[in-house]
């Protein structure tokens, strides 16, 4: 039986790191007039460092590792499902990792990582399995703060992006995707990496979803014509794979089962790819297209980006409109927060109304206005 998926990365709920750091080896620093008669030296700019000038560089110590509590309190479910994970497993892996990679022996990665292995135990070779490494990683993504376990987990990821980890790529190139850096050196092996997934859709298969989706959305940062109809296609056989794996899984539970342990129907950024291609049929004009694929899984999806985007392609008088964006609005999107609260204040010029209710509504306006950052709430 194939091992279980394990999850990525939500991305979408972390800090994103990159913004954080700063690759000062690779900033040029203005020019600074001499205060003497002999002219400044000419200020060459410095060529792009290879990619691999990042895997080699140790920015983290075993300092940087938090201690056992860290682990007792945060590798627990959810965010580590069925504790596949142990909180002593995923410290040991850590301190391993720290000292092997400040060694830096050559092949070191080779001899010393799995990335086959489906348990978190050291495997029988000695090996650390990158699936306790991969979770290590996202837990000191969410709740270690410090700059020195940021870098180590841009370095556990891409180490794992190196060996065919197919995780550690998905996570990697989307923390690249998201910072807008997917192009820059440091995320060469990330761009690398999901290409050959996209390409070779058995290796990808138990994570073939999110390895198009991620795709789609890298082909959508590049903002042309060309890889808009590229990111169409990916996301379009993305949904037509997902569809097909449901009605296949309509034949029992039995056969349910065993297409989510294939894999087949694992999408974890399944909501990603719903916004996004919507956004590019709403901007095509083709928004009958984006209705019918709004409608169809915003409420199963339940997120408040599609319960707002679905509202402003329905008639105003359409009572749904109204029932999405109050959803959307009391999950913090400010737009259609905004929008409830002019569509409130415009009630106030019906006619019968008596002072109390006026006055009502001008104080719901006003505190959906507080929700939209336009108004304080008093």
């Amino acid at each position: 039986m194939p091992p279980k998926p394990i999850p990525l990365v939500q991305l979408t709920r972390l800090l994103s790191p990159l913004s954080q750091f700063h690759h000062h080896h690779n900033r040029l620093f203005p020019r600074v007039r001499s205060i003497s008669t002999t002219p400044a030296p000419q200020v060459k700019a410095r060529v792009l460092p290879h990619k691999n000038t990042f895997i080699n560089q140790i920015r983290f110590n075993q300092a940087d590792i938090p201690d056992l509590p860290f682990w007792l309190t945060h590798a627990v479910p959810p965010l580590v499902p069925d504790n596949e994970v142990s909180p002593v497993q995923c410290l040991e892996a850590c301190k391993r990792y720290v000292a092997l990679a400040t060694e830096n022996a050559p092949g070191w990665q080779k001899r010393h990582l799995s990335a086959t292995a489906t348990s978190p135990a050291i495997t029988q070779d000695g090996k650390i399995p990158l699936f306790t490494l991969h979770y290590a990683a996202a837990i000191l993504m969410l709740f270690a703060h410090t700059p020195g376990s940021h870098f180590l987990v841009v370095h556990i990821l891409t180490t794992g992006t190196t060996l065919g980890y197919v995780p550690a790529v998905l996570d990697l190139a989307r923390l690249g995707q998201r910072s807008g850096n997917l192009n820059m050196p440091q995320f060469e092996h990330a761009k690398e990496g999901l290409a050959r997934l996209v390409a070779d859709p058995v290796r990808s298969r138990e994570y073939r979803l999110d390895t198009l989706t991620l795709a789609a959305l890298a082909q959508i940062s590049i903002n042309t014509r060309a890889s808009t109809d590229r990111a169409v296609q990916l996301l379009e056989e993305a949904f037509k794979m997902y569809e097909a794996a449901a009605v296949a899984a309509a034949g029992g539970e039995k056969k349910k089962k065993q297409q989510q342990q294939s894999g087949v129907v694992f999408w974890q950024w399944r909501t990603s790819a719903v916004l996004a291609l919507s956004k590019i049929y709403v901007q095509r004009k083709q928004v009958q297209l984006a209705r019918q694929l709004l409608s169809s899984t915003a409420e199963e999806l339940d997120n408040p980006e599609l319960h707002f985007l679905h509202a402003t392609l329905l008639e105003p008088s359409d009572p749904q409109r109204s029932y999405l964006l109050r959803k959307a609005a009391v999950s913090g999107v400010e737009e259609a927060a905004r929008e409830v609260a002019r569509e409130t204040a415009e009630s106030l010029k019906e006619e019968g109304l008596s002072g109390w209710e006026r006055k009502a509504r001008q104080v719901i306006a006003d505190e959906w206005a507080g929700i939209a950052g336009d108004k304080a709430i008093l």
